[in-house]
């Protein structure tokens, strides 16, 4: 890992923490909101930026090429969600903003993203994934499926806008995470793969802050500033570390 990389790293990690130490120390809420918010957008705009960077190391005629572009925008597209969600607080009077929102028109658009961009790097890479590991993707489908449900399945009930919503997460979600356990197990090793596992890692931390969220915003249980921001942080952090890498590797 280059020194730059691990310098990015760094910062992604302390700025990540500081939401944690923020809300341990008790600090006034509406800092928390718009620290955690700022941080979150610019976690993601950075990354998706660094993952297009890493796509235009490759020569154009590679697959890769195309794996990196759809992830870099997929996560872009999370950052413009961000952006919206940050902007409400601020011409609200630190209002927490509503659930659903436009944002999340931006956001829905990031799972089948990625999971086109890591379907695209396992078919450029020629990686074929075993029995246990179609099985497995299946299993973690279903599993994944119930779970989104429960998380959103109070919005089906609250509106067009709202169920539209819950539809998308309940669909997107659970499909993103069994590609990724998909492309997980036909991994054989190498470089290349090391730094995909990265990828995976950072995709599995998103996953998990996106339903923790729908289903506390049901529960108008959750504020900007929780723990939770910290997955949405640290997902993309790991992706963008992923991205660095590999265009270390690649020169």
């Amino acid at each position: 890992m280059s020194l730059r990389a691990r310098l990015l790293f760094a910062v992604w990690l302390l700025a990540g923490l500081a939401i944690w130490v923020l809300l341990v120390v008790d600090a006034h809420e509406q800092f928390r909101l718009y620290y955690s918010n700022v941080v979150q957008t610019a976690s993601a705009l950075v990354c998706g930026l660094v993952c297009l960077g890493t796509r235009d190391v490759f020569p154009r005629s590679s697959p890769l090429r195309r794996a990196w572009g759809l992830i870099g925008v997929g996560v872009i597209a999370w950052g413009v969600g961000s952006a919206i969600f940050a902007g409400y607080p601020v011409l609200h009077g630190g209002e927490e903003t509503p659930y659903p929102y436009y944002s999340d028109l931006a956001f829905l658009m990031t799972s089948p993203l990625i999971a086109l961009g890591l379907l695209a790097f396992k078919r450029s890479t020629g990686l074929v994934a075993p029995l246990w590991g179609i099985s497995l993707a299946l299993v973690v489908l279903a599993v994944s499926g119930y779970w989104c449900f429960v998380a959103n399945a109070s919005g089906l009930a609250e509106g067009p806008a709202s169920a539209l919503t819950a539809i998308g997460y309940i669909v997107f979600d659970p499909v993103l995470v069994a590609v990724t356990v998909l492309v997980a197990s036909s991994f054989r090793g190498g470089a290349i793969g090391n730094a995909w596992w990265l990828v995976l890692a950072g995709v599995g931390l998103y996953f998990c802050a996106n339903q923790l969220y729908s289903y506390l915003s049901f529960l108008e249980a959750y504020t900007t500033g929780s723990w939770i921001d910290v997955g949405w942080v640290f997902g993309f952090g790991l992706i963008a570390l992923a991205g660095l890498t590999t265009r270390n590797l690649m020169r």
